[in-house]
């Protein structure tokens, strides 16, 4: 903002800070809602010292709950998603492979009396195997996610045995131990295993088949297997006739305008994106894909009209990184005042956007 509008409209600019927010995990919601990612950071890090952990806090004996296993699980998470991995992997070292006797309750009898089993967030041990391959190290996200598959399938065993998840006896009721068998997404980028991943879930969720289908057939797509994937989604569209309502006939559709896509033909896959939009007018996918269809078949005007009209009927849901950067891509091409449009469009999002935005996507500089 200040370099590119100056002083007087980056003053303009309120986002919240980890000091503007209540200093609990109430405050670090609202900050997280607010995609004020950074500032969320650093509220975890002041929590975490109150505490007792965090800053200044390396190498000392600490004493974990599972109030601040989960501020680890936060912070690391956004540290993460903010493309910090080797900020998250430092952090991520002194809890070594996530199995350390004071991670359990019962190392503190006294603050958790008769309760058994490991405090740290399952969602945790996930990332803990996916940073890995953020790092250039995908083997040893795939090893590490092979061992929490074990676990997950040793514990799963010894419930519908009737024991508790470590194989002592257990007194749970079976409603109850059935519940706590709940399945877990995972997605390293390996299309095989994603294929069999959700095979697997139509078993458990057979209601939920057709976007299943949808979603292997494109994954085909994806790998350029334009045969399979119409296959799959033929295979929808038998599922979908004995549906009823809107979700069947969009998602037919979708199917279409994609395989369409698909084949580089970009006139019929811009009809079925419009037919898509005159059932759903607020639908951002086709809406976004319908101005990139119009772009390639060299209707450039049309296509920004499009973005633009979709960007300026509800600016806080569809200014978002991708559609910022196709409209800025389509100003490069239409006019040589592309850089006043694009202030114009960060000067929209500064409005709405948090402390974690990424303007690389308007292509300023």
């Amino acid at each position: 903002m200040l370099r590119f509008l100056g002083e007087k409209a980056a003053a303009k600019r309120r986002v919240l800070t980890a000091s503007s927010v209540e200093q609990s995990f109430v405050g670090l919601k609202q900050l997280i809602s607010c995609k004020n990612w950074r500032a969320a950071v650093d509220l975890c890090g002041r929590l975490l010292t109150a505490h007792g952990q965090g800053y200044g806090k390396s190498g000392l004996p600490t004493s974990h709950t599972a109030d601040s296993l989960q501020l680890w699980f936060v912070r690391l998470a956004l540290l993460v998603k903010l493309g910090l991995f080797q900020n998250a992997e430092m952090e991520f070292e002194p809890f070594g492979n996530l199995d350390q006797p004071d991670l359990y309750y019962e190392y503190y009898p006294h603050v958790y009396p008769g309760r058994r089993g490991s405090m740290v967030p399952f969602s945790m041990r996930i990332l803990h195997a996916e940073l890995q391959q953020y790092l250039g190290h995908p083997q040893e996200s795939l090893d590490r996610l092979h061992r929490v598959k074990a676990v997950c399938s040793k514990i799963l065993a010894n419930l519908e045995q009737g024991l508790a998840e470590d194989g002592t006896m257990s007194s749970i009721a079976q409603e109850n131990r059935q519940g706590q068998c709940r399945p877990s997404h995972v997605s390293p980028q390996d299309y095989v295993l994603a294929v069999d991943a959700y095979r697997a879930v139509v078993q458990f969720h057979p209601e939920q088949e057709p976007q299943v289908l949808s979603c292997i057939g494109r994954i085909f797509l994806q790998i350029g297997d334009i045969k399979t994937a119409e296959k799959y989604f033929q295979d929808v569209e038998k599922v979908t006739q004995k549906l009823d309502g809107l979700q069947g006939k969009i998602m037919v559709l979708m199917n279409r305008a994609f395989l369409h896509l698909g084949q580089n033909n970009f006139a019929e896959a811009h009809r079925f994106f419009t037919e898509i939009l005159r059932v759903d007018p607020s639908n951002a996918v086709a809406n976004n894909n319908a101005a990139v269809c119009l772009l390639y078949l060299g209707r450039l005007k049309d296509s920004l009209r499009q973005l633009e009209a979709m960007a300026q009927r509800d600016p806080r849901q569809h200014l978002h990184e991708s559609v910022l950067f196709n409209l800025t891509t389509m100003y490069e091409l239409e006019s040589s005042r592309s850089l006043q449009k694009k202030q114009a469009l960060l000067e929209a999002v500064a409005s709405k956007e948090g402390d974690c935005f990424n303007t690389q996507c308007l292509k300023l500089a």
